[in-house]
C-alpha cells in the first residue's frame, strides 16, 4: 500500500504539466452556465426544491468534470512516446496499482472543474436543498471518472500529441447527444439514450430532477435503472478497451 500511495502521489504531481487543459475545463463550462442558466429568466423556475438554473448548472458541471477527466489521458501520450509505460510494465507494480493511481488522477482532474462550476452556481442563481447540493456533487464526480478511461482509450489507440484534443472535442458531440446542452426530441432523443453521457447525466441530475428530463416537447421521466445500466455498460466498455490496448502494447514490447 505504501508503494501504491507513493506512485499515486507521483501521478498527481504530473498535473502541473497540463494546466492549460485544466483551466479550459473550468472556464468554458462556467461561461456556458452563466449564458444558458444564470442569465436566463427561466432560471428562476422551481423544480423539486431547486430551480432550472441549478438544472443547467449540473449539466455544465458534469461536462466540466468529463473534460477534466479526459484531459487526464494526456499523460498517457507522454508515457507512450517516452516509453514510460513499458518501463512500468517491467516494475513490480501490479495492474491494480496502476489502475488505482490513474483513477485518483482522473478523479482530481474531475473534482477541480466540478467544484469551480458549483461555486459559481452557488453565488449566482442556482438553488437546491443542501442534500441535493451534496448528492449531485458526489454523483457528478463519480459519473465523470469513467470518461477518463474514454480519453485513455483514445490515446492508447492513437498515441499522437493532438489525440487528447480530438478526444476532448468528441465530448462536445457526446454531450449534445446525451441531452446535456440542449433538449432533444424525436429520433435524436431515441438515439441519445444509447450514448455514453445520457445515463450519467440523468444520475447527476437525479437528486434535483428525480428522473425528469427536459426534452423538446417538455418533460419526460426516466426510471433510474436505465441510468445505472447505461453507465455500467459504457464503463465496462471503456475500461475493457483500455485493458485490451494496454495488453497489446506490452506484447509489442
Amino acid at each position: 500500500m505504501n508503494t501504491t500511495l507513493k506512485f499515486t502521489g507521483h501521478e498527481l504531481l504530473r498535473l502541473r504539466r497540463d494546466m492549460t487543459t485544466l483551466l479550459f475545463s473550468i472556464g468554458l463550462p462556467i461561461f456556458f452556465y452563466l449564458i444558458f442558466g444564470a442569465l436566463q429568466d427561466y432560471g428562476e423556475q422551481e423544480m423539486n426544491g431547486g430551480n432550472l438554473a441549478a438544472f443547467v448548472m449540473l449539466g455544465m458541471a458534469f461536462y466540466a468534470g468529463v473534460v477534466g477527466a479526459v484531459g487526464a489521458a494526456g499523460s498517457a501520450v507522454t508515457d507512450s512516446r517516452s516509453g514510460w509505460g513499458r518501463q512500468l510494465a517491467l516494475t513490480p507494480l501490479r495492474p491494480w496499482q496502476l489502475v488505482f493511481a490513474n483513477t485518483v488522477s482522473i478523479a482530481v482532474r474531475a473534482v477541480l472543474p466540478i467544484a469551480a462550476v458549483f461555486i459559481v452556481g452557488g453565488v449566482t442563481r442556482a438553488q437546491m436543498q443542501p442534500e441535493q447540493w451534496a448528492l449531485s456533487f458526489l454523483a457528478c464526480v463519480l459519473c465523470s471518472i469513467p470518461f477518463g478511461f474514454y480519453g485513455l482509450a483514445w490515446t492508447l489507440m492513437v498515441p499522437k500529441e493532438n489525440t487528447v484534443g480530438v478526444a476532448t472535442g468528441s465530448i462536445v458531440i457526446l454531450a449534445f447527444a446525451g441531452n446535456v446542452f440542449m433538449p432533444l426530441s424525436g429520433t435524436l432523443l431515441d438515439i441519445g439514450r444509447f450514448t455514453p453521457m445520457y445515463g450519467a447525466m440523468m444520475l447527476v441530475r437525479w437528486p434535483l430532477a428525480e428522473g425528469a428530463q427536459v426534452v423538446g416537447t417538455g418533460l419526460i421521466t426516466e426510471p433510474m435503472w436505465h441510468a445505472w445500466v447505461s453507465i455500467a455498460v459504457w464503463t465496462a466498455i471503456f475500461v475493457g478497451f483500455c485493458l485490451m490496448m494496454g495488453k497489446r502494447d506490452k506484447n509489442r514490447s
